[in-house]
């Protein structure tokens, strides 16, 4: 059995309380990222990690898109006739 969360006077769990800190910085967290994707004199890598940041949070994660007329190819099979033998010498 798990042990229960320690809870403060209002009834919060230490994660909860860290939630709700956290939470109160969400907008001054986003105007940084913003700041870094529009600096010109950054490079452009951490511009576009910033960017990537951003989207993911407003619209989640890019998934994978599978077309579903083409199904998944098969695991694909390797065969060494003779080549270990050969390494192992």
């Amino acid at each position: 059995m798990a042990p229960k969360a320690r809870k403060d006077e209002s009834g919060r769990s230490a994660a909860e309380e860290m939630r709700r800190l956290l939470a109160e910085r969400i907008p001054e967290a986003v105007a940084f990222l913003v700041e870094i994707m529009r600096d010109q004199d950054q490079k452009p890598e951490l511009r576009m990690k910033a960017a990537e940041s951003i989207l993911d949070r407003a619209c989640g994660k890019a998934t994978t898109a599978q077309s579903a007329e083409a199904p998944p190819a098969p695991p694909a099979t390797v065969f060494f006739e003779g080549v270990l033998d050969e390494w192992s010498r």
